[in-house]
């Protein structure tokens, strides 16, 4: 498929997106393609041409883990820990997910700017299913929330 052909069929996404109230923008992506784009208060989603119809991934950080501590020396080392925590909990989550939204888990990192947990979640569509795409993408962020918390709580243990 052709980058023309690919923004093309997009334009029916960022069509249904806008008709649900998201904010959705067609964007060139950092890999060279082009995707749908909506950034909401929970968190940013990104929908493109997957192998076999929408890929529709949401992501979010939250920051600031643990600025309520006082000590920056203090501070850093809990972040250095939950760092080291987080890797061996997403390996625990993808090997058995216990939760709705965690077997969709593809990415979680420790974001260096925020001080936070950044989670992506993402799941396939069929093509046919496009005019499902408002309610696929509200269930996913209320995922996404939920998961963060999720994290965030098993990291402040």
């Amino acid at each position: 498929m052709t980058t023309r052909d690919t923004r093309a069929a997009l334009e029916p996404v960022v069509q249904v997106l806008r008709s649900a109230g998201f904010w959705a923008y067609p964007l060139y992506g950092e890999d060279g393609r082009w995707l749908v784009a909506c950034d909401t208060e929970s968190g940013r989603v990104d929908v493109r041409i997957g192998s076999d119809g929408y890929l529709v991934e949401v992501w979010d950080v939250s920051p600031g883990l643990f600025f309520d501590e006082e000590d920056e020396r203090r501070r850093m080392i809990r972040e250095r820990l939950a760092r080291m925590t987080l890797t061996r909990l997403v390996e625990m989550i993808r090997s058995a997910p216990l939760a709705p939204g965690e077997e969709l888990l593809s990415d979680a990192w420790w974001d260096e700017q925020e001080h936070g947990v950044g989670v992506r979640l993402s799941t396939e569509i069929p093509f046919s299913a496009g005019s499902m795409l408002p309610d696929v993408v509200s269930s996913l962020l209320e995922q996404l929330d939920e998961l963060l918390t999720r994290i965030e709580e098993r990291l402040l243990d």
